[in-house]
């Protein structure tokens, strides 16, 4: 395994690459339980089509705006099953919630 794959973060842009920011974490989990992050660095980590193990961002251009993908929240991409969750945005990537 490639050291750099620890080290992934996910960074989101919408002025089309002008500025790229970190991806927003919910403040909650699907069950409605305050997500608590140990790292100071902490944001949402999501996979794409690099990822072989979990699926890519899922969207649609008749969605509007609906995005779905799998990741987690920390200081880095984590491909630990136990880490690994599925979020939903419908704003294009603005805010996730954890589904």
């Amino acid at each position: 395994m490639n050291i750099l794959n620890k080290f992934k973060k996910t960074v989101i842009t919408f002025d089309k690459g002008g500025i790229w920011q970190p991806v927003e974490a919910p403040w909650t989990d699907s069950l409605g339980k305050r997500i608590i992050c140990e790292d100071m660095d902490c944001s949402l980590h999501l996979h794409s089509l690099s990822s072989v193990r979990y699926g890519p961002f899922y969207s649609n251009e008749n969605a509007i705006g609906l995005v779905i993908s799998t990741g987690n929240v920390g200081a880095y991409l984590s491909n630990r099953a136990d880490e690994v969750n599925t979020y939903f945005s419908r704003d294009g990537g603005l805010k996730w919630l954890e589904i």
